[in-house]
């Protein structure tokens, strides 16, 4: 088998840099959108659906009627 040449070796661990980069910013990206629904979508919605509930009181289910 024959050696690469020491250049080689150098431009390829580069060109891995370079792809790692890529790929880990496609990655934070994904994540970073995710995190962002959670904090602007989810959060609030939770917390109306609490207050509702806090404000309603108890489920309407458990009274009797007569």
């Amino acid at each position: 088998m024959r050696q690469r040449s020491m250049v080689m070796n150098i431009l390829m661990v580069i060109g891995l840099f370079i792809a790692g980069s890529i790929i880990l910013s496609i990655v934070m990206g994904i994540v970073g959108s995710l995190l962002w629904f959670a904090v602007k979508v989810l959060i609030p919605v939770a917390i109306a659906v609490w207050l509702v509930r806090l404000i309603a009181g108890p489920s309407r289910r458990n009274r009797r009627y007569y």
